[in-house]
């Protein structure tokens, strides 16, 4: 009687163990994947990241020159692009000391070899934007990139 018994025990320890070993198996292999499906994602962003931020580093641009045109009142803005990346150039924001400001979305360029407002490596292009200006008023003008580089200068006709 007592060998039945025993048997019965044995055979109930193999099943349970059986048991939690499987759901060991599956919890394990779940953790893998998630964390493999983690590491992925964390990996894609973080190279994303860093190219745009070396990318935003590289842009170069210069406000090379500012005409103030007298009839109508507008400004021709020069932009070259000096770094080695095309540049988008989205917006031009001008402003002096009274209490006006212009934000001007750029929409075109004038320049011969307009592109969009796209400038190209070692290239430059003009902008003209309509501006009630004064004369011997401090004129700021920033340049506003797609990837959100600002470039700022200040000009004054006389």
């Amino acid at each position: 009687m007592r060998l039945a018994r025993n048997r019965r025990r044995a055979l109930s320890t193999i099943v349970s163990t059986t048991i939690l070993l499987t759901a060991v198996v599956a919890i394990g292999t779940g953790v893998v994947a998630w964390s493999n499906t983690s590491l992925r994602t964390y990996e894609s962003n973080l190279s994303s990241s860093a190219s745009d931020k070396t990318n935003k580093i590289n842009e170069m641009l210069t406000i090379e020159n500012i005409v103030f045109i007298p009839s109508p009142l507008e400004l021709n803005i020069t932009v070259t692009n000096i770094g080695t990346l095309a540049v988008n150039v989205t917006q031009i924001q001008i402003s002096d000391p009274s209490p006006r400001m212009l934000v001007q979305t750029v929409s075109h360029c004038i320049s011969p070899n307009c592109s969009g407002n796209i400038i190209y490596p070692h290239s430059s292009q003009w902008f003209l934007i309509p501006y009630t200006w004064t004369s011997n008023t401090a004129t700021t003008i920033a340049v506003t990139t797609l990837r959100g580089t600002i470039i700022t200068t200040q000009g004054m006709h006389q």
